[in-house]
């Protein structure tokens, strides 16, 4: 018999199962005995109860509610769909599921954790003011966060160094001579991109640089909204001076600024130096190529997996805090910043 037919016959969650065996975690002496009587009437004779193999979990990855992403942005697109596969590889359920901003009390996301469907959960692309990591907390839950995560406060996360990697453009442009750049951000209440705004603020406070809000724009992850910024930012003219940078905060917001500046008779980098973020396979083949932030090139999703098996049985490890890096790659479209009125 394996832990899930023990869990389902004992009306309990697989990974209660597995730390009751393990004698982990604080359970009442009812659900303890109950759990081991199960174990020990099922289970072959000579298999002791730690010995049970066959382990699959149903593991619930929670998107935003608003999720174009994983249509408009590949990286994110392909880092679900990797999850997914070393998830089924190992043997395990994958369960999408969306959930909505601030605490949550309704919807199918809801009810994976009212009806104890779930046995650990990934929260991926948080957002600012996101309560389901409390709700995971509060239930028992193990969970992992990734693609966004909170700097302020402790959280099990497997996630890039988005803050850093923004911190490095901002410190590579300014190398260049620029100092109005100009940054299209993601939408404002995911932490992906509060991450990455965050950084930037880091490096123009470090740098001794004018933050100006009216440099920034936020919308989604997709080339329509990179399109629309560049073409707010560069078309205008104000007290902050002419931008001769933008940093897109993902390569596929870049790729419509790209046509943007194109139209607006600005070349890259000549007039406008233009950095992205992820490295997608097309970014070196643009015109120019683009300079962009590439993620570690590692096994994440291999890592996410086995990590959160290590939460789930509460064996020896309690938290996980692993910060992967990102690496500046430069490429053709940034260059020394051209002084006012210079030809």
């Amino acid at each position: 018999m394996k832990l899930k037919e023990i869990a389902a016959k004992a009306n309990v969650s697989i990974s209660t199962v597995s730390r009751i065996i393990n004698n982990q975690g604080s359970f009442s002496e009812e659900t303890r005995r109950k759990v081991m009587d199960i174990a020990q009437e099922y289970l072959k004779p000579g298999l002791t109860p730690s010995k049970v193999g066959g382990l699959s979990y149903a593991i619930a990855v929670f998107v935003p509610e608003a999720h174009d992403f994983v249509g408009n942005d590949p990286a994110s697109s392909a880092d679900l769909s990797h999850l997914k596969e070393e998830f089924e590889a190992s043997g395990h359920r994958f369960l999408l599921a969306t959930h909505s901003r601030g605490a949550m009390t309704a919807g199918p996301g809801y009810k994976l954790l009212t009806d104890h469907k779930i046995d650990a959960a990934i929260v991926f692309d948080s957002f600012v003011d996101d309560r389901l990591v409390d709700e995971l907390t509060d239930r028992g839950i193990p969970y992992l966060v990734t693609n966004g995560r909170r700097y302020d406060r402790a959280q099990n996360y497997v996630d890039y160094d988005n803050r850093k990697g923004a911190y490095e453009v901002i410190r590579y442009l300014h190398g260049l001579g620029h100092r109005a750049i100009g940054l299209i951000a993601g939408p404002e209440d995911h932490l992906v991109s509060r991450n990455r705004l965050d950084g930037c603020r880091d490096a123009f406070r470090e740098l001794g640089l004018e933050w100006r809000e009216d440099n920034v724009r936020a919308g989604a992850f997709d080339p329509s909204h990179g399109y629309q910024a560049a073409k707010q930012l560069i078309g205008r003219r104000s007290g902050g001076g002419r931008i001769t940078a933008l940093f897109a905060f993902n390569d596929m917001m870049a790729f419509g600024a790209m046509k943007a500046l194109s139209e607006l008779k600005r070349s890259i980098p000549q007039d406008v130096s233009l950095v992205g973020f992820d490295d997608l396979k097309l970014s070196e083949y643009m015109t120019p190529p683009l300079t962009t932030v590439r993620r570690f090139r590692y096994d994440i999703s291999g890592l996410i997996v086995k990590m959160l098996m290590e939460l789930i049985a509460n064996r020896t490890i309690a938290e996980v805090h692993v910060s992967l890096k990102t690496e500046l790659i430069e490429r053709e479209s940034c260059a020394p910043a051209r002084a006012e009125g210079e030809a």
